[in-house]
């Protein structure tokens, strides 16, 4: 069986150059994930004859990815050399997109951090405005990177609302109607002489689960991020699945109540007009006035944020902790809804609502599994993601590293999400 780590030849990949780099990536997934590793056992794993790992392997390690490192146990014959990735080799830039904050780090092959920049986002104030402050940023970014130019294997943007147009990657956020729309991969085209890889934040943090966070072993995972809104993703076989537009995975947008609240998306009962900051806040003032409050958190019902809410909650406000109950309830039927439908090995839960920790998590397990089908129920596991408040701009990044490491296997219909090739920031 192939599984996450454990990749095999894929039939179908045509010709020589095809089958090559196939093969490449296959060979360094298996270094990074396995740690120390022999020609022969990679040779073994990848169904590859030993003299072709074996070439592979060497250039790699004239390329700087892969290094010798010591030898392993003798099987009755000579002791083998064990390779290992040199994760210093090179690095990749990821931003995550926030409505309030510009979230960039830079990272080594295992996604380590090594450096780290937060800066106002302004995206209420309009795509001009946005684009500049991601310029900023990454110019602030490039700033400290001077002795690493040649090491960096691109940027990943991740954007909060649907990356639909794969060739374009136009960006409206539907959290803003009226906003406009930003092509910030044409922008950057014209900026930076570096691959710019963008995706939705969801997409991106789970990808980020998948390669270096709480799906790590995972064949199949559905990723709910709960923040501003509530988004999915879908990992099937290893792979993420976008859908025929793009769009897969958006579980904020199922309907969870006929007669629910307006959505930001213009529709009713949406699971994010449920669960989302603006709702947790709505109800929590709600809830104050009901029970003759004056204050939650130092704030009047109508200042209360969701950031309110949940400070007060994890030091025992009980009215706090019943409004993030509430809505981990809501994110179980969301987590129900995806399980019934993808049938996940793995839930991942991840976002800043998940600052409330086992307030949010176990109401949220409790309910999915009291809602998804008997047997899928049971079986699935449902865990807090590992990447933390890094988790969109790790997943930024791993946009980028994905295409040192990740298997994928042509296919005609197959989706580039805007590799550009670009000049540089000055």
């Amino acid at each position: 069986m192939v599984t996450v780590g454990e990749p095999k030849l894929h039939k179908g990949i045509g010709n020589a150059e095809e089958r090559k780099r196939y093969n490449r990536a296959m060979t360094l997934e298996l270094v990074r994930t396995r740690g120390l590793v022999s020609k022969s056992e990679l040779s073994r794993l990848t169904d590859l004859k030993f003299p072709v790992v074996s070439e592979m392997t060497d250039e790699l390690v004239e390329e700087g990815l892969v290094e010798e490192n010591g030898l392993g146990p003798s099987t009755g014959g000579r002791r083998p050399v064990l390779f290992g990735l040199r994760a210093d080799a090179r690095c990749a830039i990821g931003l995550n997109v926030g409505p309030r904050t510009l979230t960039a780090v830079v990272t080594d092959l295992n996604a380590s951090v090594l450096s780290r920049i937060e800066e106002p986002s302004e995206m209420a104030k309009g795509p001009e405005t946005l684009f500049a402050r991601v310029r900023e940023t990454l110019q602030r970014l490039f700033d400290g990177l001077a002795g690493m130019q040649g090491k960096i294997l691109g940027i990943g943007l991740a954007l909060p609302g649907p990356i639909l147009d794969s060739r374009g990657a136009s960006f409206s956020p539907p959290s803003y109607p009226g906003w406009g729309e930003l092509r910030v991969g044409e922008l950057l085209e014209a900026e930076v002489d570096l691959p710019v890889l963008l995706d939705n934040d969801a997409n991106a943090a789970a990808l980020g689960e998948h390669l270096y966070g709480a799906g790590r072993e995972a064949k199949d995972m559905f990723y709910l991020n709960a923040d501003r809104g509530v988004g999915g993703a879908v990992i099937l076989n290893g792979f993420l699945h976008r859908g025929t537009q793009g769009g897969a995975g958006a579980i904020g947008h199922c309907v969870v109540d006929l007669e629910g609240p307006q959505c930001g998306c213009g529709r009713y009962g949406c699971l994010e007009a449920f669960a989302g900051r603006v709702a947790i806040a709505r109800r929590a003032a709600r809830a104050l006035k009901l029970a003759g409050g004056r204050e939650l958190a130092g704030k009047a019902p109508d200042e209360i944020t969701s950031q309110d809410v949940i400070a007060a909650g994890l030091v025992g406000d009980s009215l706090a902790k019943d409004v993030l109950r509430e809505t981990g309830r809501y994110l179980g039927l969301g987590i129900a809804n995806a399980v019934n439908l993808y049938d996940p090995e793995l839930v991942v839960v991840g976002g800043s609502t998940l600052q409330a920790g086992d307030l949010i998590l176990e109401p949220a397990i409790e309910t999915a599994r009291r809602r998804a089908m008997t047997g899928m129920a049971e079986e699935v596991r449902i865990v807090q993601g590992k990447l933390g408040e890094d988790a969109g701009a790790l997943g930024a990044a791993a946009l980028v590293l994905r295409g040192l490491f990740a298997v994928s296997v042509p296919h005609k219909r197959r989706q580039r999400v805007a590799g550009l090739g670009l000049a540089s920031l000055s």
